[in-house]
């Protein structure tokens, strides 16, 4: 929280925010904390991905696992949350979970830091469910393969989220 901080507008999710002297507008979180970015190779060297609608962009978006720690138990650790998220939206389940890097998502436009972490030790336990409002596509793409399928996906029309390349910046 800024100095002189006042709140212009709040929904549900999101609050908007003037701070500083020269009256700083940006998004903050009303609830939950800040989110985690899972990168995930599976055994067989195959980069977990998703796909789906979000309507701020008006398109179908490449990403990486992600959500919200604290969503719904605000004493969740983000250990806690890139398991739950990895498997909400995946169906795969890890042994070992890494932190990668923290960072900004969008510095102005929003407050949000995400957490970049790396699942270990994969394994497919079920189907991707979602939070109940998700229509998520799950792809698993050979690392070598990743870029290529990526401007594939550009070439028809989907966006692709920044983290898909932060996170093939650190698979090794």
């Amino acid at each position: 929280m800024g100095d002189r901080e006042t709140v212009l507008a709040r929904g549900r999710f999101l609050e908007l925010v003037t701070a500083g002297e020269k009256g700083w507008e940006y998004a903050r979180r009303v609830r939950g904390g800040s989110p985690v970015g899972i990168v995930a190779v599976t055994e067989e060297g195959e980069m977990v991905l998703i796909t789906q609608y979000r309507v701020p962009v008006e398109a179908v978006v490449i990403e990486i696992p992600a959500g919200l720690v604290g969503d719904e138990d605000a004493d969740e650790a983000w250990e806690t949350a890139a398991r739950r998220e990895l498997l909400e939206e995946t169906g795969y389940a890890c042994a070992g979970i890494e932190e990668l890097m923290i960072g900004p998502t969008s510095a102005g436009l929003t407050s949000e830091l995400i957490r970049l972490v790396q699942a270990t030790g994969l394994r497919k336990v079920g189907e991707a469910t979602g939070d109940g409002e998700e229509k998520i596509t799950v792809h698993l793409v050979k690392v070598p393969e990743v870029r290529a399928w990526l401007r594939e996906g550009v070439r028809r029309g989907m966006l692709v989220d920044p983290k898909v390349y932060a996170g093939l910046w650190f698979v090794k």
